[in-house]
């Protein structure tokens, strides 16, 4: 019997939302929602290949990078229940917020999804030019 994984479903969840037809034509940028792997299971030869190829502990569940409202990019740790971000979560939460990252903690889907929606709802910070 598989075990309970409550931080997968509740990501699982957001990131059907965010495919969503609906969600596209109304969120412009949603399609770039991509997730890390970082929480998935690695055996001791794959963890290295994943180190060697650049792999970091602690990144954030999920990125969304669309410069908005002054933030460069959005990231977002899942978590559930009584879960709590690790210490080096917590460094790179706080590093991604020093370069001007917009970082947050979800606990639920519903709660990425109200945050990603007013995130891409405000003004643009980048208009495509070079």
């Amino acid at each position: 019997m598989p075990r309970n994984q409550p931080e997968f479903e509740h990501q699982a969840a957001l990131v059907a939302w965010a495919r969503l037809p609906t969600t596209r034509r109304a969120l412009p940028g949603i399609e770039l929602l991509h997730c890390s792997l970082n929480g998935v299971k690695l055996s001791k030869a794959q963890a290295g290949k994943a180190k060697a190829a650049g792999m970091l502990s602690g990144v954030p569940d999920l990125m969304l990078p669309v410069p908005k409202g002054g933030a460069a990019g959005l990231w977002i740790e899942m978590k559930f229940g009584k879960n709590r971000v690790s210490t080096t979560q917590a460094d790179m939460i706080d590093a991604l917020r020093k370069h001007g990252y917009r970082a947050e903690v979800c606990y639920e889907w519903p709660e990425a999804r109200r945050i990603i929606t007013e995130y891409l709802s405000q003004g643009e910070l980048f208009d495509g030019r070079t």
